[in-house]
């Protein structure tokens, strides 16, 4: 029987403790101009830009844009991620993705309800995104930016194409941002997929990213990235 965890985790010490072992191991550094973890490059993006794109995206009618580029963002951060520390369980990959979010800075992460190969249940406290976004009236959740990366990032957790939809959302006055990844089975049992089919179009979207999931796999990604991310522009 597959896990499921209930009941809101916090990982605070989790995430001091996870830095730490990075750091002092040397897979974690910030030299030469560069913050590198092993392989991978990083930089730190002020909370303003994801806010100020968000606010571009959503006057130009084009959410859907930011959303895949952030799920693409997110599929291949946390793919690079389980290759290179061989993170061999769903659940590795998952606390790992998480503890990296809330590290990066992307709020305070608390996992309500997860199965693996099935969905994911969370929410986000204090979102660093949502101050820069204060006086939007649009009736829905904006935040494209974490649900795209954790969209894609949810893929290596579930093994299967994900998407992952806002339910809450603090720009709407609610007390904290809630998310569900989930499988596209997942979603239509809890009569969510065609509200993600609607915010998203993914009928313009998923063939970009079922093209993505299989070249990822098949090593056969190199150069996709950016032309994926010329396509969505274009829509």
């Amino acid at each position: 029987m597959k896990k499921q965890w209930r009941g809101c985790i916090r990982g605070d010490k989790m995430v001091m403790g996870l830095l730490a072992k990075l750091l002092m191991t040397k897979q974690l550094r910030f030299e030469k101009g560069q913050i590198e973890l092993r392989d991978i490059h990083l930089t730190l993006v002020p909370s303003f830009f994801i806010g100020e794109l968000t606010q571009y995206f959503l006057k130009e009618n084009r959410l859907r844009q930011l959303y895949l580029i952030s799920w693409l963002w997110g599929f291949r951060l946390v793919g690079q991620v389980v290759r290179d520390f061989n993170l061999n369980t769903p659940a590795k990959v998952y606390n790992w993705g998480m503890e990296l979010a809330e590290a990066m800075g992307i709020g305070i992460y608390k996992t309500c309800d997860y199965e693996p190969g099935r969905y994911t249940h969370f929410i986000i406290s204090l979102n660093p995104y949502t101050e820069y976004l204060k006086g939007l009236k649009t009736g829905m959740p904006v935040d494209h930016f974490i649900a795209g990366c954790m969209g894609g990032g949810g893929c290596h957790v579930h093994g299967q194409l994900c998407q992952n939809i806002e339910l809450k959302c603090q720009t709407k006055g609610d007390a904290h941002c809630e998310f569900l990844t989930g499988t596209e089975d997942e979603l239509k049992s809890r009569g969510l997929w065609d509200i993600t089919q609607e915010r998203y179009q993914l009928d313009e979207i998923l063939p970009m990213q079922k093209r993505y999931y299989d070249a990822f796999f098949k090593n056969e990604d190199e150069g996709l990235t950016s032309k994926i991310i010329g396509e969505a522009l274009k829509l």
